[in-house]
């Protein structure tokens, strides 16, 4: 099994900020963007945990679900982001891979179905935006993981952060994928370039 982060991995830029701009744009969405400001510059100052930000970054979600229409706001969303999927990916696209990500698994499912691949992400109740145990980055990732896969089946792991190295562990082979797809050994990357470990992962 071959496993893959997907922000800036296999995906051009971050997923869920593209979601938030998507929604954001919407005709009863826009106030939300200040107050996710606020809730994201608690996280960066380290005064709120990400799942407890992000829990309060989704609100929109009640108001989707009143309306009843989160899959077609979901569709919309990748019907305009797919086009960011990097190509190298496809290249080397296996049956049994597995996406990795803290991204909602709302979010993500479409996509993962739509390339027949596994999924392991934030778990989010969609009608709330209650997070159900941590978001999914870091070591909550691989808790994600070994939840639904164990964690002795990974043969090759790639991502494009040192934040990802808790999962990169577990696998027989890892890769750091850079912004033009080229792919290098991961611990011997990050051997030659240490300053890439100090980079502040926001929890």
């Amino acid at each position: 099994m071959n496993v893959y982060d997907f922000d800036k991995t296999i995906f051009v830029g971050d997923t869920e900020d593209r979601f938030f701009d998507f929604m954001f744009k919407k005709n009863g969405f826009r106030h939300y963007k200040p107050i996710w400001h606020f809730w994201n510059t608690l996280n960066k100052l380290g005064l709120m945990r990400k799942t407890r930000s992000r829990e309060l970054q989704y609100a929109f979600l009640k108001k989707i679900d009143r309306q009843g229409k989160l899959d077609e706001y979901v569709k919309g969303y990748w019907d305009e982001v797919e086009k960011y999927m990097m190509p190298w990916y496809y290249t080397v696209k296996q049956p049994d891979d597995v996406i990795a990500s803290g991204t909602p698994r709302f979010v993500l499912e479409p996509i993962c179905k739509k390339l027949g691949v596994g999924l392991v992400a934030t778990e989010m109740d969609t009608k709330t935006g209650k997070i159900d145990g941590d978001f999914a980055i870091g070591e909550f990732k691989v808790v994600n993981f070994k939840n639904q896969y164990g964690l002795d089946c990974i043969d090759k792991f790639y991502s494009d952060a040192w934040s990802d190295h808790y999962l990169a562990e577990y696998a027989k082979e890892a890769y750091i994928v850079h912004e033009d797809g080229s792919c290098d050994e991961w611990n011997a990357w990050f051997e030659a370039h240490p300053e890439e470990k100090g980079k502040k992962q926001f929890r």
